[in-house]
């Protein structure tokens, strides 16, 4: 009888998870598709029984675009983080990221990493910008384009844009339980378009081989 206690507790605890991967699984996939109405996209992977996870893809302005999730890191560090991808039609070897300046930018800098200043004090104040095309990229990150970025700046600190496999991203941890997560990653659209932009810019630019 001592044990009896000890069953029902677990039976309700597994119960809780059972019912909060139901509900993670269930809400994932009301907002999935529910972005991929607004959008014109398509729903092409449904979350999993286990929670999180779909993805929402398909094609605009000419480009791929899809919405994603994706983990880092393991164990206690795990991670999982909600992205907006598209995909440039070139590249031509152009790479960049851009950031929030925060801690952990300044201590990129002490171990050495580089950022380029674009000439816009408020914007150079609030974005920390690698790249492979120092010049190139200064000069492309027109008045338009860094009022986008400083938008999104102002919008939260958590954030930010990679050049990275052919694709324009822009990640935040979160995942596709949360609307306002998604409203975020749908807002960057228009400047994820222009960074594609800049990009297939370097590639028509480059000689051909």
């Amino acid at each position: 009888m001592q044990a009896l206690p000890i069953v029902i507790g677990l039976l309700l605890f597994l119960g809780l998870i059972i019912w909060l991967n139901w509900w993670t699984q269930k809400k994932t996939l009301a907002n999935l598709r529910a972005l991929a109405g607004r959008l014109g996209l398509q729903l092409t992977a449904p979350p999993s029984a286990l929670g999180g996870g779909g993805m929402v893809s398909g094609a605009q302005q000419g480009r791929a675009v899809r919405f994603w999730t994706y983990t880092t890191g393991s164990g206690k560090s795990r991670q999982t983080w909600c992205a907006v991808g598209v995909r440039p039609r070139a590249v031509g070897g152009l790479q960049f990221e851009l950031q929030r300046q925060n801690f952990g930018t300044k201590v990129m800098e002490w171990f050495g990493a580089k950022e380029i200043q674009v000439g816009d004090a408020g914007f150079d104040a609030a974005w920390f910008v690698q790249t492979n095309q120092p010049e190139f990229l200064a000069a492309a990150l027109v008045p338009e384009i860094r009022e986008k970025l400083m938008a999104d700046a102002a919008d939260a600190r958590e954030g930010g844009y990679k050049l990275a496999d052919g694709e324009v991203r822009f990640a935040l941890r979160d995942n596709f339980t949360s609307e306002k997560a998604i409203a975020r990653l749908e807002a960057r659209l228009p400047v994820l378009h222009d960074l594609a932009d800049v990009a297939e810019v370097f590639a028509a630019d480059q000689p051909a081989r």
